[in-house]
């Protein structure tokens, strides 16, 4: 079945429908040489030099014309060039988290991962719970192994500096399907991370903003929230870092495009090597730094 035909939406819609050209720059380049052309045959079609007629002379000055051209904007136009620089990162007084839903990361035999599974889950839950007596030890070292435990080496990593004042974290809201069960997201980790960092650090001065929610694969808004953190926050943006460990992997490159602004950088928690490649200890976590510099070059003559 045949659509109705699309009506052009702007004039950079109609004008490759005009010239029958996707691409309008071209077209209008092919014709002006064309026109150039037919001057030059007016002016110098009865010319001769040598052997040489006219016609050859004006395809060797359409050929030199587009020869300066072409090396005009080769010297002049500025090239992108995008250099990514490894290392580890300095203390940084701002840290953005994104968090994947909770990941017991159980191993084993199906009914082993499922009573982890549950142990992890009720553990979390108490460690929200507001009667203090509800949660023990015992509850914290559950989270660990988990997906949450990289977020909270990499706040240890900044806090361990002397330099980390703000966090913020963006996770995913709760969900309810249409017969009234909630899946849980992974935005409330936040105020699971800031519990195991009180217990394990009491009377640290980092501020914890309530969490973004963004939903699973809204790429877009991610990218915005995260860019929106650079740039209303009071820090200045070479004092804040933007960890991509958590979250989906497409989610991680939405947040890490948010970071190629001016004097932003991001992080990644690596527990196998260090940013030298060397291997770390068992069980620690080394944060890999991330700077990519996007930036122009003038090209010069080679």
């Amino acid at each position: 079945m045949l659509g109705t035909p699309r009506r052009p939406a702007s004039l950079a819609d109609f004008l490759p429908l005009l010239v029958g050209q996707s691409n309008v720059a071209f077209a209008l380049g092919a014709f002006l040489l064309g026109l150039l052309s037919n001057v030059l045959a007016n002016l110098l079609g009865g010319w001769r030099i040598g052997r040489i007629t006219g016609s050859w002379i004006i395809v060797l000055l359409l050929a030199l014309a587009v020869v300066g051209i072409w090396d005009y904007y080769r010297r002049r136009t500025p090239v992108p060039v995008v250099e990514m620089v490894e290392g580890r990162p300095s203390g940084k007084a701002g840290l953005v988290l994104l968090l994947s839903t909770l990941d017991p990361r159980a191993r084993g035999a199906p009914k082993q991962c499922e009573r982890r599974t549950a142990e992890v889950m009720a553990a979390a839950e108490r460690i929200l719970s507001p009667d203090p007596a509800r949660c023990s030890e015992s509850d914290f070292r559950a989270l660990l192994g988990t997906n949450l435990e990289p977020e909270l080496r990499a706040i240890e990593y900044h806090l361990a500096q002397g330099t980390l004042r703000h966090c913020w974290v963006i996770g995913t809201p709760d969900e309810t399907d249409d017969k009234g069960k909630v899946t849980k997201g992974s935005a409330y980790l936040g105020r699971v991370l800031q519990r195991w960092l009180d217990h394990l650090h009491p009377g640290h001065e980092v501020a914890f903003s309530p969490a973004t929610e963004v939903r699973s694969r809204d790429y877009v808004t991610l990218w915005n929230a995260v860019d929106d953190i650079f740039r209303k926050s009071d820090l200045k943006a070479n004092r804040v870092i933007c960890d991509v460990t958590g979250g989906l992997k497409l989610m991680s490159i939405g947040a890490a495009l948010a970071c190629m602004g001016e004097g932003r950088t991001m992080q990644y928690m690596d527990a196998r090597r260090d940013w030298k490649g060397d291997p770390v200890p068992k069980g620690e976590m080394a944060p890999i730094l991330v700077d990519i510099n996007p930036y122009l070059v003038q090209p010069g003559p080679e």
